[in-house]
């Protein structure tokens, strides 16, 4: 199984409602059967002929007094694969939900 993992912060109190609408624009499809306001979970299929693998997107508060939570990709993909479908999703949820060292950056630059 393929897996990346990053922490990530977010401005309000609901997970759920932070993140749906970017998860949504990103290509995910929401479970509103596994998701609520502390988590989220999301999907997304691969359109790629040859393989055809699920990639799951877990995000959860790792802190949430800091407003901190965790961002968990997921595939069944072999983990030692290189340019994975896992990768690839890892990286694209990098630039619409980024790490928190990243968001730390930014803030700086913009004081």
């Amino acid at each position: 199984m393929a897996f990346f993992q990053y922490l990530s912060e977010v401005e309000g109190d609901c997970l759920f409602s932070s993140f749906t609408q970017v998860l949504e624009n990103a290509g995910f499809h929401i479970s509103n059967d596994f998701s609520s306001p502390a988590q989220i979970f999301a999907e997304c299929k691969s359109a790629d002929v040859d393989y055809k693998s699920n990639v799951n997107v877990l995000i959860s508060w790792s802190d949430k007094s800091k407003r901190e939570c965790s961002v968990e990709v997921r595939s069944d993909e072999p983990y030692l694969r290189r340019d994975t479908r896992c990768e690839k999703v890892h990286s694209q949820l990098c630039e619409v939900i980024p790490p928190k060292e990243l968001t730390a950056l930014l803030k700086t630059a913009e004081v």
